[in-house]
């Protein structure tokens, strides 16, 4: 008990000092005038402040909303009286303290891993319990064992992350060391430290990033063992959701398998949505025969179509569409190099409606426009007003040929300011231009003119058709019904019925109504065809619906948007306390929508997800890679674990499909260890042209080499994107009787995911349409329907490739040609990946390949073709890049460009020519009056021509100087 009093000589000033004595239930205030007043320690609710004065000082604190204040106390007693009042309020408020961290610390160990919201939760108490003490004032140093209180009530209240990461590491650590025994257990091999922290590990939202091969179901079958073994789940507490019935029933079997008892339920997204509409509803509903099988969906479209083509305006719309809508609506504006509009032509299949191969896509629709009009026309048929070819130029072929009235029409592919595509000689081209309209006008054969600035202005058809008019050429239009049946035996109505079928499916699945996709229309870059391939989806649509109407069904989108609603709408009460999704990268949006709303319905619910954005391969069915890559964004608080050890291939395969995949910078990046380490590459290419000649085939050659490598039975995949890009069965016989050793199968890459082979043969590296990476373009309405395209080129392609490298155990060889070699196989070459390149022999021309490309085209390379008995080069973009090469004039090999020459690329010959300083076309020897002399091979005595010449030119140096 300590005694305080008020300055005496306050009487002088009329004043009675006061008495205050500290006691253990508060501060008591006497003076002779007022009655004793007892101020208890608990309702003192501010920490005592003290102001000093010249002579005195005061103290003021709260009591309740009161404010005390004791003034007249000398400066010592000021400040004693200050440190007792502190000093019994710290007291009592550290025990206040302790009792909250009491609370705590329960909380803490009944949530078993500290989540975020328990966390914040917590936060949210510490912080109510924190605002109701006297804190420690910032101008004393309390001791150690008397701060510590509020300074951890201060941690749990602001979630310090230290604090917090050290009791989620104790839980961890404490539960690893529990259940080691079934950790070892739970599958064949014990799980490795990654799987067992992934299967302890519960955040709110958990994602398990699993690479290939590192044991993503053991991680599942760990996990729901370790909820059941430890308690914190029953089985009905656990959700576990799989892709595929097949995957879905063997997570049941191993569980029931390694947990004697366990029924936890493992379901497939559609049968969980088949559950929650049969407890709404009181019933499950029927499936649609249509939903259950895709070809029987695909007659029905077809059967839907037939019956809308007796409508002329659903005619006149089908028409329109494949003469104006068909393609992609490009120019060759809009590329760097004539050989990737080639490409764009190939890849779309662009043929006129006589299916020629077209060269441009503005000639397809000049072609289709005159076939429809009836108009009898011929495609780069020669001209014969006049001889034109020479010993260097071929004959001259005008673009159409109308021989009813004996007219010529050539598109120029100008702008209205005779400027041209970017990869085209201006100068050349326009004096091309000059000479076909000189060699018209003196054979006196009409010519007519239209442009690529025509189009862009949207007038194209219709000033040909003024054009032609004036000329007197008659038009007399097909009916539809014959436009029409030209396109059934092209097939292109069935390629359309085709697309439909797709359409049904993409618009159903992206659970959005007509209006919100339409919106769309101005985001793509084609909106003339999204708008007329919705026109023509929309009564498919309606007879699609119409046929779910009338069978009283639904199909699996259906299934799963009314799921969805029913979820988030309150009238499905889930009870699944730990939700377990296998494959997540395969996710689409609406399925995540179901997961997210599912938990958000049951209390203390937590996501657990393992999938592999590396291995994303399902955009076409709507999956969304983001969803795996941003999935804290999409989720919430997440924690995510990377199993880092892959037990299926070694660590050369790992190495170049990780480096492969991980050149897109949006993939997570993630290091994978391998439990097998080997020295050499184990990835090896196969380089062959086409027409080299050989005994064996390029699959026979690697079948021979990898049955030299083993000493017992191994099995063999021949993997290619595309299905008939694979060996047919015939084929496959032919190996597995030669190769006895060898258990060989055909799959396509999609088909392969999920499985493992010793060795891989991976075929189909060229480009285009069918090569891979695939050239072909996603029809745009198909593509506002699917998740969105990612900027990364080839993104999905190129995880594609990762999935066909790491099905291999020992060793992946993969097979080409140079000459038409993809990006894919040149990036593994020019980059210096760890790939054997001399397991085999390889041809001078296929190691040359890459240095032989197509001067016309610029992206075609230069190719061995055939003639009776001679052999020459020609573009492997022919037909529509016709450039040819004769070859070394010595030995017939084919001949690069090098410096100011071209060289011969056998060792043993090296000839070489001059290339014309002017317009680097190859230098001809010529005899002329004064002598021998070098001319351009570019030169003509008529029309475009390069008329340089040479004298004393000097051999390359460092080279053998034989000259052609």
């Amino acid at each position: 008990m300590s005694v305080f009093r008020q300055v005496w000589f306050l009487k002088l000033f009329g004043g009675t000092p006061l008495k205050l004595t500290v006691t253990e239930l508060g501060v008591v205030l006497r003076n002779k005038q007022q009655p004793e007043r007892l101020i208890r320690w608990n309702d003192i609710s501010s920490s005592p402040v003290i102001s000093k004065g010249v002579l005195f000082s005061k103290i003021q604190f709260a009591v309740g909303s009161h404010q005390e204040t004791i003034s007249w106390l000398n400066k010592a007693s000021g400040r004693k009286l200050r440190g007792e009042i502190l000093s019994r309020l710290l007291d009592l408020h550290g025990a206040r303290a302790e009792a909250a961290l009491s609370k705590i610390l329960l909380l803490v160990k009944k949530a078993g891993y500290l989540r975020t919201s328990h966390a914040n939760a917590i936060a949210h108490f510490a912080d109510s319990q924190r605002n109701r003490l006297i804190l420690p004032p910032d101008d004393i140093d309390l001791p150690p064992d008397q701060a510590e209180p509020f300074e951890r009530l201060r941690q749990w209240a602001e979630s310090d992350p230290i604090v917090i990461q050290q009791v989620r590491d104790d839980f961890l650590s404490a539960e690893l060391n529990r259940y080691k025994g079934l950790f070892d257990s739970v599958e064949s091999n014990p799980l490795t430290i990654k799987q067992r922290e992934a299967c302890v590990i519960d955040e709110d939202n958990n994602l398990v990033l699993a690479g290939a091969g590192t044991g993503k179901t053991s991680t599942m079958i760990g996990r729901a063992a370790y909820l059941l073994e430890s308690g914190r789940a029953g089985d009905s507490d656990i959700l576990m959701l799989a892709f595929g019935r097949k995957a879905a029933e063997e997570m049941e079997e191993r569980i029931a398998e390694k947990i004697p008892g366990a029924q936890v339920k493992a379901a497939t997204f559609h049968s969980l949505g088949l559950k929650i509409i049969g407890d709404v509803e009181g019933g499950k509903p029927q499936i649609s025969k249509l939903a259950e099988d895709d070809n029987t969906l695909a007659k029905a479209v077809d059967d839907w179509l037939k019956l809308l083509l007796e409508d002329k305006n659903y005619q006149n719309q089908v028409v329109r569409y494949f003469s104006d809508h068909l393609y992609p609506e490009k120019n060759c504006f809009d590329f760097s190099s004539e050989g990737d509009y080639f490409e764009y032509i190939r890849a779309n299949k662009i043929y006129s409606l006589k299916g020629e191969n077209v060269k441009s896509l503005e000639e397809a629709l000049i072609a289709n426009w005159l076939f429809q009009m009836g108009v009898e026309y011929q495609y780069e048929a020669p001209y014969t007003a006049a001889p034109t070819r020479t010993p260097d130029f071929r004959a001259y072929l005008p673009d159409f040929y109308l021989p009813e009235y004996d007219i010529y029409l050539e598109h120029f592919g100008i702008g209205r300011d005779g400027s041209t595509a970017p990869y085209v000689d201006a100068n050349q081209y326009h004096e091309s231009i000059r000479w076909k309209r000189d060699l018209h006008k003196n054979n006196q054969t009409t010519l007519v003119e239209t442009y690529s600035y025509e189009r862009s202005e949207g007038c194209l058809l219709s000033e040909l058709e003024k054009k032609l008019s004036a000329l007197g050429v008659r038009f007399d239009p097909l009916p539809n019904e014959a436009i029409l049946e030209t396109l059934k035996e092209r097939g292109e109505i069935t390629e359309f019925s085709r697309l439909m079928s797709q359409l049904v499916g993409a618009f159903k699945g992206s659970h959005e109504t007509w209006d919100e996709v339409k919106t769309r229309a101005n985001r793509v870059s084609n909106p003339g065809q999204f708008i007329a391939a919705m026109e023509l989806l929309k009564p498919v649509l309606e007879h699609y619906e119409a046929d779910l109407q009338a069978s009283e069904s639904i199909d699996f989108n259906d299934m799963i948007g009314k799921a969805i609603d029913y979820a988030e709408s309150g009238r499905f009460k889930p009870s699944w306390r730990y939700i377990l999704v296998d494959e997540f990268q395969d996710i689409s949006r609406p399925r995540a929508r179901l997961v997210k709303a599912l938990r958000d319905r049951t209390a203390n619910c937590s996501v657990f997800c393992v999938g592999d954005d590396w291995q994303a391969i399902y955009r076409f069915t709507g999956s969304d890679v983001t969803l795996t890559t941003g999935f804290k964004k999409e989720f919430g608080p997440t924690k995510t674990t990377s199993l880092d050890k892959t037990f299926r291939f070694n660590n050369q395969i790992s190495d170049v499909a990780s480096k492969f995949v991980t050149k897109n910078p949006a993939q997570v990046n993630k290091r994978l260890t391998t439990h097998t380490v080997v020295s050499q590459p184990a990835v090896s290419l196969l380089r062959r042209g086409k027409s080299e000649k050989r005994d064996v085939t390029e699959l026979e050659e690697v079948c021979q080499a990898i049955s030299d490598r083993v000493d017992g039975r191994a099995s063999v995949y021949v993997l290619a994107r595309f299905w008939f890009r694979l060996p047919d069965s015939s084929v496959l016989r032919v190996l597995k009787r030669k190769f006895p050793k060898l258990d060989i199968e055909r799959l396509t890459f999609h088909a392969s995911k999920g499985k493992e082979a010793d060795y891989v043969i991976i075929t189909g590296f060229d480009v285009g349409a069918h090569g891979f990476p695939s050239a072909k373009e996603t029809h745009p309405l198909l593509n506002a329907l699917l998740p969105p395209e990612e900027p990364y080129e080839f993104a999905e392609e190129r995880r594609l490739f990762y999935v066909a490298l790491t099905r291999a155990r020992h060793r992946a060889y993969l097979i080409t040609d140079m000459s038409v070699a993809s990006v894919f196989v040149k990036e593994l070459i020019k980059e210096d990946y760890s790939v054997e390149l001399d397991e085999f022999h390889t041809s001078n021309h296929q190691l040359n390949a890459t240095e032989l490309p197509c001067p016309t085209c610029k992206s075609g390379s230069m190719v061995p073709r055939f003639s009776g008995a001679s052999t020459f080069f020609g573009c492997s973009n022919y037909p529509l890049c016709t450039n040819t090469d004769p070859g070394c004039p010595s030995c017939g090999s084919a001949m690069k460009k090098q410096g100011g020459y071209k060289i011969c690329i056998n060792e043993a010959c090296r000839t070489w020519t001059p290339l014309c300083s002017v317009c680097g076309a190859p230098m001809k020897k010529r005899h002329g009056q004064y002598g021998e002399f070098w001319g351009c091979s570019n030169y003509r005595s008529t029309g475009p021509s390069c008329s340089n010449t040479m004298n004393g030119v000097s051999p390359p140096p460092k080279s053998v100087t034989r000259q052609a």
